[in-house]
């Protein structure tokens, strides 16, 4: 039943909006993120708005491929380099949960400016996908409502 909501409710943004294509839902949403976190911006976004917009983007990102998944294989080349989920890592035994977790405690915890909270967002985005469980099942609902808007 979800799922018939979701898709509902895409194809009506879709059909209200016009096809934007996942390139084009990508390019909206970093104008929305670039802009809404600029210091002199007439309406800035909060910390909150930005880790959703980076988060919503990131999600995109992996879906558009290209030039957009950049944001993506940097992360993932950092968790690898950390080794995060093989237990041979510089902190012992880390996985990706842990990591989606440290990353939820800096956006709520830490007072960040909008532009680092939107970056947050973005790492996030990769971190929840590959951490599997209900970190991938809120990347996979965020990005499924936005790719939604593509078509």
């Amino acid at each position: 039943m979800h799922d018939d909501i979701t898709l509902a409710a895409a194809g009506t943004g879709a059909e209200f909006l016009g096809g934007l294509g996942t390139g084009g839902v990508a390019a909206v949403l970093t104008t929305a993120l670039i802009l809404g976190t600029r210091d002199k911006s007439e309406h800035q976004f909060s910390k909150g708005q930005a880790v959703t917009c980076g988060l919503a983007a990131g999600t995109v990102y992996t879906a558009a491929g290209h030039a957009w998944g950049v944001p993506d294989d940097i992360t993932l080349d950092a968790l690898h380099a950390l080794h995060v989920g093989d237990g041979t890592g510089p902190l012992g035994d880390v996985q990706p949960g842990a990591v989606a977790l440290v990353l939820v405690l800096v956006a709520y915890l830490v007072k960040l400016k909008p532009r680092a909270a939107g970056v947050n967002g973005l790492v996030m985005s990769t971190v929840f996908a590959n951490a599997g469980g209900p970190w991938a099942l809120i990347a996979t609902g965020i990005s499924d409502f936005f790719v939604g808007l593509a078509s």
